[in-house]
């Protein structure tokens, strides 16, 4: 019994670590909506809450893909233990 409630703490710990690891964005479709058809991808790592190297924006993402008018936008999450967490964006469009 001791050991169950020494481990409730880290339980409810961990459960706040957790996060939606993929959200999706679509513009509204409109006249003159673009296809598809290139893609841009960015990416940032965090460290230990503190420390974060690259961009994910969508400005980032627009000019690595060549992309001028943006049709979706995927953003999405990956994280080992909640120490080290990616982020990427992906973004469809012109």
């Amino acid at each position: 019994m001791k050991h169950l409630l020494c481990l409730t703490p880290l339980l409810l710990c961990v459960s706040c670590l957790w996060q939606q690891p993929v959200c999706n964005t679509d513009i509204p479709d409109a006249n003159g909506a673009p296809n598809p058809t290139r893609v841009g991808v960015a990416s940032s790592t965090t460290w230990l809450w503190i420390w974060e190297t690259g961009d994910s924006s969508v400005d980032k993402a627009k000019q690595n893909g060549g992309v001028t008018q943006v049709s979706s936008v995927t953003k999405a999450s990956d994280s080992f233990l909640g120490i080290i967490k990616r982020y990427t964006t992906t973004v469809r469009g012109e």
